[in-house]
């Protein structure tokens, strides 16, 4: 059985653009790949504290834990590194329902406002595109 690293990430819409990351050479994500704002989740977290704390370290915005919606779809993936090897991801993604701040980069990643219709012509990280489509159909029927 393999054993996935167990990951968040967290979904933010605003009218018809999503936030996207994009990693830098410091990112152990390929260079030039685009996800949403994520990362492991540290032992000691939950999953909706790793969500904040991720959303604040690549971007720089805040939401309130009670802003979240839990996806109900656990994605899971084989994603190759800069090392050339595989990691597995097992990823648990959050949308943010409201938000505050202004973007910001880290060393790792640079967040972009992306037209929604444009998602699928960037450079795709697993899953990325299938979890705002998922994203997208929950705020619909909110």
């Amino acid at each position: 059985m393999t054993n996935y690293i167990p990951t968040i990430g967290v979904l933010v819409i605003s009218g018809d653009k999503v936030l996207l990351v994009k990693h830098t050479e410091k990112a152990h994500h390929l260079t030039g790949s685009y996800g949403l704002p994520a990362g492991r989740l540290e032992s000691d977290e939950s999953l909706e504290e790793g969500a904040l704390r991720e959303l604040l370290e690549e971007t720089g915005l805040k939401v309130e834990r009670d802003d979240l919606v839990h996806l109900p779809h656990v994605f899971y993936a084989d994603i190759p590194r800069k090392g050339g090897e595989i990691a597995y991801f097992k990823w648990d993604v959050f949308v943010a329902r409201k938000f505050i701040g202004e973007i910001r980069g880290s060393d790792e990643t640079i967040p972009e406002w992306v037209e929604l219709s444009a998602v699928s012509k960037f450079n795709l990280i697993a899953n990325t595109e299938n979890a705002i489509n998922e994203g997208l159909q929950l705020l619909n029927h909110e």
